[in-house]
């Protein structure tokens, strides 16, 4: 849920704080490593924070999935 706000928060603002960024970021990479049940949508969480585009997230579940 926290995840997805950032996200809200960011199509609504182009100038979101980078220190909250950093850490929904620095929290979303401790969950995908430590929370093996939910890795997936810790992994969506990352690459939304990032801003990969779905090309990128294309390739990203391709080298997961070998």
């Amino acid at each position: 849920a926290m995840y997805r706000r950032i996200v809200e928060a960011r199509s609504g603002r182009s100038d979101m704080d980078p220190e909250i960024t950093l850490q929904f970021l620095k929290s979303a990479i401790y969950y995908f490593l430590t929370d093996k049940e939910n890795h997936q949508g810790h992994l969506n969480a990352i690459e939304s924070i990032l801003g990969y585009n779905e090309s990128e997230r294309l390739n990203i579940e391709r080298s997961f999935k070998k």
